[in-house]
């Protein structure tokens, strides 16, 4: 009995591992993309990890070096500049400077590695959060390094047209966001009054709360996804024709790829999450084929435990809400699954809860969260960066435990 017992172990043993996920990535089509802080945060990690990345998505962020070597307390100051654009470089020259002395030092990647690569940039006319000129810098940044025809950048959502005002956040087809709209909201979906505002945010007639992911249609209109379009634009014509399947949905743990920090919590109190996730597709699981990957990262409020309350009007009004799975199911798993992308979810973290603690929205880094990291945060050794580059690599090994 016990020889039995004991072989139907190994053979159990051995299905589990035939069904661990073990995805072939191809290294020329790595990329990464962000909404509001994840899209700085996609930007210095293209830019200073170029010999990983070959494309980059941008959606209601700012350029490189931004904020600059303030310090924490300098909080109000940042705020200022890299999301009212007060005081901030438009003509980019001081990012493009910057960025040419790190790549002299070796701090960052060369920059002529940008050259071909493929870049999405969209900071809507109407972002009530992040000035839209702040998109402008980024494109001229951009022009410095890539070749112009690699580059979109985009205002408005063109079937829309220019007159349809598009808010601060990620629009999408999912009609499971329409909970989160009142009936005002409804009338234009994507409108700035259909945002979930900071407290200090100066009009507080049209601060509603929500996880500033739109269901974008109108009328006759359908809804729009983005990141199709982001998608379409790094790597090609996008197929629609497979939904997510949860059984290729995994996580894993982000301590690992932190080397100087060793537990859960300590990660938290440097503004990472405990666990990542990732979508596997169903035809990269086997690892016959080689499949791209793209790093999506989040935007502030948008991590899984962050809670907010439903708007007043909406069927939620009032309800406390965890953000929970919104981000990393309801993108683009759907274009993931049909054209073989393999997807790397890795999560911020609040510090603190109040407006004057160092990151109470769960930001990724786009600026220095401690003084020893000035220097270093928009570098390869800046923490955050260092973790992302790690755990892609880790996918590219096969290496990642990822658990279902």
């Amino acid at each position: 009995m016990r020889i039995l017992f004991f072989l139907a172990l190994l053979f159990s043993t051995a299905i589990a591992r035939a069904q661990d996920p073990a995805p072939k990535i191809d290294p020329a089509k790595i990329s990464v993309s962000g909404v509001s802080s994840g899209a700085f945060m996609a930007q210095q990690l293209h830019v200073a990890y170029s010999d990983i990345f070959s494309g980059m998505g941008s959606v209601a962020g700012g350029p490189f070096y931004c904020a600059q070597n303030m310090k924490p307390e300098d909080i109000a100051t940042i705020k200022q500049q890299c999301m009212m654009g007060v005081g901030a470089d438009l003509t980019a020259d001081t990012y493009i400077a910057k960025a040419e002395e790190l790549s002299t030092s070796g701090q960052i990647a060369p920059l002529a590695n940008l050259k071909d690569d493929r870049v999405f940039i969209f900071n809507s006319q109407n972002d009530q959060v992040i000035n839209p000129l702040l998109g402008n810098a980024s494109r001229l940044f951009y022009n410095k390094f890539v070749d112009n025809d690699n580059i979109k950048a985009w205002a408005n959502i063109p079937s829309f047209g220019p007159f349809y005002p598009v808010a601060h956040g990620m629009p999408t087809t999912k009609s499971l966001f329409d909970k989160f709209e009142n009936i005002g909201d409804s009338v234009t979906p994507c409108a700035p009054s259909n945002s979930q505002q900071y407290a200090w945010f100066p009009n507080p007639l049209v601060r509603g709360n929500d996880p500033w992911i739109y269901h974008c249609n109108y009328g006759f209109l359908p809804g729009y996804n983005l990141g199709k379009d982001i998608f379409w634009h790094l790597y090609g014509e996008m197929k629609n024709t497979h939904s997510f399947d949860p059984a290729n949905l995994y996580h894993f743990s982000q301590k690992p790829y932190v080397s100087d920090l060793d537990t859960d919590q300590a990660l938290n109190d440097h503004g990472i999450g405990s666990t990542g996730y990732a979508y596997i597709p169903t035809a990269c699981k086997s690892g016959n084929k080689a499949c791209k990957l793209h790093v999506a990262l989040h935007g502030c409020q948008q991590f899984p435990e962050w809670k907010f309350k439903g708007k007043i009007g909406t069927s939620l009004s009032g309800e406390e809400i965890t953000f929970g799975d919104l981000f990393y199911k309801n993108i683009y798993n759907d274009l993931a699954e049909s054209n073989d992308i393999v997807m790397l979810y890795p999560q911020a973290h609040n510090i603190g809860t109040q407006e004057a603690d160092i990151n109470p929205y769960g930001c990724w880094a786009f600026w220095a969260f401690s003084d020893d990291e000035t220097q270093t945060y928009y570098t390869r050794e800046g923490r955050e960066m260092k973790m992302i580059a790690s755990m892609v690599k880790a996918l590219e090994t096969g290496t990642l435990d990822l658990k279902q």
